[in-house]
């Protein structure tokens, strides 16, 4: 049940002032809110619950597709099994031969071809380095290296084999990692999941069956119990900017997680970093004056860096006939709007917002943020606030307060060391 709390409307004032510097949509950031949004009406105050028609149908085509999914997922990962354990044992060979392990020849399979020839080189190369030792003939070491050589490349061709095999049988099913990602730690409806289970078969049928408690599978009896089930993650510690190693860089962020019952909605502090010669001058502009009104210096040539949040929700459709999902400061009714977008696109929410001082200062002092939902009406004033999701404020200030104390004091020294001025990072 919603409270009534949630159910009021977000104030009209604040909707009517929306000034929100988003990430260019280079960045793969929702296009940036209108400048202004409709007023909002006061819900009426019936007290009757909000009806989550959305979830209720969405939730139930969900519990009954993944069913078919899980199977199909089974069914791949049965087939990849052994190729994986084949790429393991690829693996442990190749480290072998790479320190020359003599004490692995006794594991090797002689039944296999491949195995059998590591073995043989492993025997042929241990006497050259016993005659090399006697001799010191340089001719010796050359055959030991061209010995090794080929190993090594018969090495690397049964497991680029391997790795083209799994790649053939995932491509079969390309749909597969989409639909799956659907049903990845997903609470089911068990009436639906036994509905289906009913005609076909899936990993999740015996389970659902069960009366016994699933670790793999979570289940609940109708849709409507699902906006029962909440989980908090509280706002974690911060660390420096690092490089990852796909070159991409990453650490100096905190973020906050919020789950009720299949969505998820969580927030992430952090510095934007973009290429200047990716933003236009009036965006420099406007990010520098920002930036110097927050007291921070940054002075690398060729980044801008400002304080920023990304938010993300599992929310591809309406739950709630809404049509505006809206990131804010303070109730429905006194709302401090960060960010707004629209609802209903087919598509989780993704977005990337640079913050304003006074969004910096309410998150530095720990106060509460929520991703509501509007519902837009006919006439003024008939729009109407229809949920809210929330996130925790624990260890809130604390990270926040760290973060913006390393983005002053040692985030600059840092970028340039990874990403040198004038390198073309």
């Amino acid at each position: 049940m919603l409270s009534r709390r949630n159910r009021s409307a977000i104030a009209p004032t604040v909707l009517g002032t929306l000034a929100v510097l988003c990430v260019p949509p280079a960045l793969g950031a929702q296009e940036p809110p209108p400048d202004s949004a409709p007023p909002l009406a006061a819900a009426p105050d019936s007290g009757e619950a909000v009806t989550l028609s959305g979830l209720v149908a969405f939730e139930l085509e969900r519990s009954r597709r993944c069913v078919g999914t899980l199977a199909r997922l089974d069914t791949l990962n049965r087939r990849l099994q052994p190729l994986g354990l084949r790429a393991e044992r690829l693996r442990r060979i190749s480290e072998a031969v790479a320190i020359e392990d003599r004490a692995f020849v006794d594991s090797l399979d002689v039944a296999d071809e491949l195995e059998k020839a590591v073995r043989d080189w492993f025997v042929a190369d241990g006497r050259l380095a016993q005659s090399y030792a006697e001799t010191r003939n340089e001719e010796i070491q050359r055959q030991r290296a061209v010995g090794r050589e080929q190993v090594k490349t018969r090495l690397q061709q049964a497991m680029q084999a391997v790795q083209d095999e799994a790649r053939s049988l995932m491509e079969a099913d390309p749909e597969l990692p989409t639909d799956a990602s659907a049903c990845d730690g997903a609470l089911f409806i068990r009436p639906a999941v036994l509905e289906v289970c009913a005609t076909q078969e899936s990993p999740i049928c015996g389970p659902a069956r069960s009366d016994q408690p699933d670790q793999q599978y979570r289940f609940v009896e109708s849709p409507q119990d699902l906006w029962d089930v909440q989980e908090l993650r509280p706002w974690t510690r911060p660390g420096p900017l690092q490089l990852a190693p796909d070159g991409s860089l990453t650490g100096a962020r905190t973020t906050a997680f919020s789950r009720r019952g299949n969505v998820v909605f969580a927030v992430t502090f952090g510095p934007f970093i973009r290429p200047r010669s990716a933003l236009s001058e009036e965006q420099l502009q406007d990010l520098t004056t920002l930036v110097d009104s927050l007291g921070l210096a940054f002075d690398h040539p060729d980044l801008l860096v400002a304080p920023s949040i990304a938010v993300q929700a599992t929310l591809p459709q309406p739950l709630a006939g809404e049509t505006v999902y809206v990131l804010h400061f303070g109730t429905p009714d006194d709302a401090d709007i960060v960010w707004s977008g629209p609802a209903g696109t087919g598509e989780n929410v993704e977005a990337t917002v640079v913050l304003e001082p006074r969004h910096v200062a309410r998150l530095m002092n720990g106060e509460l943020l929520r991703l509501t939902a509007v519902r837009s009406g006919e006439g003024e004033g008939a729009n109407e606030a229809v949920f809210s999701l929330e996130l925790t404020t624990v260890n809130q200030a604390s990270a926040v307060r760290a973060l913006l104390g390393y983005m002053a004091s040692q985030l600059n020294d840092d970028l340039k060391r990874l990403i040198p001025p004038g390198g073309g990072g």
